[in-house]
């Protein structure tokens, strides 16, 4: 698979619109990212910023950058959040010089690259000394991992998320094994414990749905702690381990 190929996959994806389900799931995701960045200071690099709200979850103490292999996705968030730096970069290949940033978030990113040791390499490169890395990215041991399990069986095919080009999920300890090469693993979650509403045309009309979904949010945050395993998604904090 060629990075034009890849590109121009999400030159599209970045002008679709989302679900009412969708929207609370990222806008829950952007909250959690923010609590962990409310005490960070410095230089704070973005990668897969996309075209909605990712750079939100920056504190006004800090300096940002975000990056996204889609100009689409670049040119969008730059005009919601215009006081952030942005540049059309692939995070395997970061144009930035080494020990550049003291945080790295890559959130929901890891598991549509080509290489993912090849971007951990590349974030412990621009990152300072005890700088922190965030990452989130789906759990294969989630309820939505075991019902994508079940349909790749069923249908004897690759199913991955919007058909998105790559997707290659991970477990808690295939992910873990992955971040403690470079880093120290300070804080672990799981995060969306809700059941998935469908896939494409064929799902539960998110209008229904999103009253019981947003009453049982307070359920979601307390197994984040308790379950950590079982979430949709892994939500790793980690210190860089500079020799």
């Amino acid at each position: 698979m060629k990075d034009k190929d890849i590109a121009k996959f999400y030159e599209g994806f970045h002008n679709l619109d989302n679900n009412l389900i969708n929207k609370m799931m990222e806008n829950a995701r952007y909250k959690l990212l923010r609590n962990l960045l409310v005490e960070v200071r410095g230089k704070v690099l973005v990668i897969g910023c996309g075209s909605k709200d990712e750079m939100s979850i920056i504190n006004n103490n800090c300096d940002g950058v975000g990056i996204d292999i889609s100009q689409t996705a670049i040119m969008k968030s730059k005009e919601k959040y215009p006081r952030f730096d942005y540049y059309v970069m692939d995070g395997i290949h970061l144009e930035f010089k080494n020990s550049s940033f003291n945080v790295v978030v890559c959130s929901e990113v890891i598991e549509h690259v080509r290489d993912s040791e090849k971007l951990l390499i590349e974030i412990a490169r621009v990152l300072k000394d005890n700088g922190i890395l965030i990452i989130t990215t789906p759990n294969w041991w989630g309820i939505y991992g075991v019902m994508r399990k079940i349909g790749e069986i069923l249908f004897r095919k690759p199913l991955t998320s919007d058909n998105q080009l790559i997707d290659n999920w991970s477990t808690p300890f295939s992910l873990r094994k992955k971040l403690l090469k470079h880093f120290k693993i300070k804080k672990f979650y799981g995060f969306w414990y809700y059941p998935p509403i469908g896939k494409g045309r064929v799902r539960i009309p998110s209008v229904i749905l999103f009253p019981f979904f947003w009453l049982l949010y307070p359920l979601d945050v307390i197994l984040r702690r308790i379950l950590p395993w079982f979430g949709h998604a892994l939500v790793f904090k980690t210190v860089i381990k500079k020799v």
